[in-house]
C-alpha cells in the first residue's frame, strides 16, 4: 500500500507533459483499480500518468510506444509501475514483461514488493504459479506461461532484453539498447517505459537526455509528433 497520512505538498503537476491522442484511457483507470484491489493506492498525480501512458488509439494499440516519466528520487515512480506490471499481466494479456534497473538491489527491491503484493492478494496469487529466487534469474510465472521477469543492466546495456513491456528503470544510467527496440517491434502491441531520476551530467545519461529533449519539444509545440 503506498500513502501517507501527512499532507501532500510541493507541485503536482509536471513541467513538461506531452501525452499522444487517443480515442480511450480505459485501460488507465483499469489498471488504477486493479493496484486499489490490492491496497495499492495511487494518488491523483499517479493516476494521471497511468491514464496518459495507457491511451489507446482506435486500432487498440497504445498510443504512447515509449513513455517517459522522469521523478525525483523516492516520489512514488515505483508505485505507478507496480500497477503498470499488474494490469500488464492481469489485465491486458502480456505474455512477457521485463523489468530492469541500473543496480541489481534496485531490481531485487521491485521483485519483492511485486512479489509481496501478489502473494498479500488472493485473487492476484490464485493465478500465481511460481517464484523463482535463483540469483539473476529473479522472476514470476502466472497461469498460462505470462512472465514478469525481473534483471539488473550488465554495464547500462539494455541487449537481451525483450517483452511485450520493458521497464528501464534508473534510465539515467543506459547505454547501448542493442536490440531491444527490433525485438520488441516484433510484439503485437509492445510499450516501453524509461523512468529515473534527472539524467546526469555524463555519457551513461545521453540516451535519457535526448529523450527528455523530445518529450519537452512536443509538450511546449516546438515539435509536433510524428
Amino acid at each position: 500500500m503506498t500513502g501517507s497520512a501527512k499532507r501532500a505538498t510541493g507541485a503536482r503537476n509536471p513541467r513538461y507533459r506531452h501525452v499522444p491522442e487517443a480515442v480511450t484511457s480505459a485501460a488507465g483507470q483499469e489498471a488504477i483499480d486493479l493496484a486499489a484491489s490490492a491496497g495499492l493506492w495511487l494518488d491523483p498525480w499517479q493516476q494521471d500518468v497511468l491514464h496518459g501512458a495507457l491511451g489507446e488509439r482506435a486500432d487498440r494499440r497504445w498510443a504512447a510506444s515509449r513513455v517517459g516519466l522522469i521523478v525525483p528520487r523516492q516520489n512514488g515512480k515505483n508505485a505507478i509501475l507496480e500497477a503498470r506490471e499488474l494490469a500488464g499481466i492481469y489485465l491486458f494479456g502480456e505474455r512477457l514483461i521485463t523489468h530492469t534497473a541500473h543496480r541489481v538491489d534496485t531490481s531485487l527491491e521491485h521483485f519483492e514488493r511485486m512479489k509481496a503484493l501478489i502473494e498479500e492478494t488472493p485473487h492476484l496469487d490464485a493465478e500465481l504459479d511460481d517464484v523463482s529466487e535463483a540469483n539473476g534469474k529473479e522472476g514470476l510465472v502466472f497461469t498460462g506461461g505470462r512472465r514478469l521477469n525481473f534483471k539488473a543492466r550488465s554495464k547500462g546495456s539494455g541487449r537481451g532484453f525483450t517483452g511485450d513491456c520493458v521497464v528501464l528503470d534508473e534510465a539515467y544510467y543506459l547505454y547501448d539498447l542493442g536490440g531491444l527496440i527490433p525485438t520488441m517491434s516484433a510484439r503485437p502491441n509492445p510499450q516501453l517505459w524509461y523512468t529515473s531520476s534527472a539524467p546526469l551530467a555524463r555519457l551513461e545519461s545521453d540516451r535519457l537526455r535526448a529523450l527528455c529533449t523530445r518529450g519537452r519539444a512536443l509538450a511546449t509545440g516546438a515539435l509536433q509528433a510524428a
